[in-house]
């Protein structure tokens, strides 16, 4: 039951952000919202994780704050793979039990 109601909060907290913060010019109220959302939906888990990291992806492009190009780019950055790598190398270690 918790689920419903955090799939609907996070578009609802950042639609409040938006309006609340419409002063600070429209793309920073945005960009604001945005990050608003995507955190009551992180913190919840009322989507997985995993979904909710690419919702950037979908929501910068749409909403202008950045092109896709861009908001891709930093999915790709050299400190990514390093973070990537090293969990799972760390799995790795976990499940042969040289830990």
């Amino acid at each position: 039951m918790k689920r419903p109601l955090f799939l609907l909060a996070g578009p609802i907290a950042g639609l409040l952000v938006r309006f609340l913060l419409a002063h600070h010019g429209p793309d920073a109220a945005t960009m604001a919202g945005l990050v608003a959302w995507i955190a009551v939906w992180w913190i919840s888990e009322a989507v997985p994780i995993a979904v909710t990291s690419l919702l950037p992806l979908v929501c910068f492009p749409l909403f202008g704050i950045a092109g896709l190009g861009d908001t891709a780019a930093n999915y790709g950055k050299e400190i990514i793979f390093l973070f990537l790598g090293g969990f799972l190398l760390a799995l790795g270690i976990e499940r042969s039990g040289l830990h």
